[in-house]
């Protein structure tokens, strides 16, 4: 396979992103030559191999817009009321000003990833996302090559669409999915439940493939006492611990109030990921002087996380039913968990349901009630011996099934069968 190019495009910036990394490792070492077209990083180069991939970062903005952007995030945020701060800080909320921002600086950057792919001569192009879809498609239309979309999300019932994404990137979305979809020769969906919303969507799929968020098994749990030790958490003093983005809908805020009527319990609850909230948790932890019970701290490589993992006794998955795509969701922290030997506190939503039912991993709770989060961290802090039983019973069952393993059989198979 060492002769089929595949490109795979992804806007955002990829030392977090284990999916697309898991991809296109299995594909690089089932012979497929691959690039991975990814946002800009800071202090990363625009152009590199890693692991027998080349990666490319085009350049978002240029070095002069990147320049007046950080001049008008600066001036914007000083206390000052001068005539040209208080015009600049008008300017930035203007929704007119927005529109245009994103006119002018979005649709440059596309192209730029669109030559950046065109350039890899790819035979198959593997769009991660409706953002790139429409990326892909046009390169692969435009030289006749294989076109996949790996549709993390559902995209068009997701809050980062309703909420987040311009009026113009809605509407375009809406227009790229419909458009490109029955050209795909393969679409990716990572549940069941949400591969069956897209089949209902658009009848026209030719190839549906279901390849859901597992981890890389670890045979051997390793040693590590990373958050005890990080965090100065007594032993004995059960760690309680969510990883991921930190961002509205994610059942944050219920957390922390969960947390303040425990204040006299023994616990320590972790809070480690990017911070895509723009202080908000970190404010509300502030005011409610949670400090001696909940910790927040950065995020850390998705290669690193599995030390951080393992160090905790328990984890948490508590995402609102706020949308399709949080309902249908099967996030990779659950497999994480398991495969760390950690039972699981999940939000009580048919395909986490499903697996933690199945296998009596966990408790399903109530994401939006805080007093039913609390009561089952209670549980879990007065259960010691049913939460270990509960992680080994995860464990077990990661290490039989829900592993990557399982998984990039389908995508390497997906990938042959393409290639013919």
């Amino acid at each position: 396979m060492e002769s089929i190019k595949v490109c795979m495009v992804v806007k955002n910036q990829l030392w977090n992103d284990a999916r697309v990394k898991k991809e296109a490792i299995s594909l690089t070492e089932a012979g497929f030559n691959v690039t991975i077209i990814a946002e800009t990083e800071e202090g990363c180069p625009t152009e590199e191999t890693w692991k027998n991939i080349r990666i490319l970062r085009p350049l978002k903005d240029s070095i002069r817009r990147n320049a007046l952007r950080e001049k008008v995030i600066d001036a914007s945020a000083k206390e000052n009321e001068s005539l040209k701060s208080r015009i600049i800080k008008l300017l930035r909320r203007n929704r007119f000003r927005r529109f245009l921002t994103d006119l002018t600086r979005a649709f440059p950057w596309e192209y730029r990833l669109y030559k950046a792919a065109l350039s890899t001569g790819a035979d198959i192009f593997h769009a991660n996302d409706l953002d790139t879809l429409f990326i892909c498609a046009k390169a692969a239309g435009k030289t006749g090559a294989k076109l996949v979309y790996d549709s993390h999300e559902l995209w068009l019932e997701s809050s980062r669409y309703f909420i987040a994404t311009s009026a113009l990137d809605r509407f375009r979305y809406r227009i790229t999915e419909k458009k490109f979809i029955p050209k795909t020769d393969a679409v990716i969906a990572v549940t069941p439940s949400r591969g069956e919303v897209m089949k209902e969507m658009y009848p026209s799929i030719s190839k549906l493939v279901i390849i859901e968020n597992s981890t890389d098994p670890i045979r051997e749990l390793p040693e590590s006492s990373y958050l005890r030790n990080r965090l100065a958490i007594p032993a004995g003093v059960p760690v309680i611990l969510y990883q991921g983005v930190i961002c509205p809908e994610r059942g944050l805020d219920k957390l922390l109030e969960a947390a303040s009527v425990l204040r006299d319990e023994k616990i320590a609850i972790v809070i480690i990921g990017h911070d895509a909230w723009q202080g908000t948790l970190h404010r509300m932890h502030s005011e409610m002087n949670l400090k001696n019970t909940v910790f927040l701290l950065p995020p850390v490589p998705s290669e690193a996380l599995p030390e951080v993992t393992v160090s905790a006794d328990a984890g948490l998955i508590l995402f609102e039913n706020t949308c399709l795509n949080h309902y249908y969701s099967l996030p990779n922290k659950l497999y994480e968990y398991m495969m760390a030997g950690l039972p699981v506190m999940a939000s009580d939503f048919p395909e986490m349901a499903r697996i933690i039912n199945k296998h009596s991993c966990g408790i399903l709770v109530d994401p939006s009630s805080p007093q039913e989060i609390a009561e089952g961290l209670k549980g879990f802090i007065r259960s010691p011996d049913e939460m270990r039983q509960m992680g080994i019973r995860g464990r077990k069952a990661s290490l039989d099934k829900y592993n990557w393993p399982v998984e990039e059989k389908k995508l390497v198979d997906l990938y042959v069968e393409l290639s013919l």
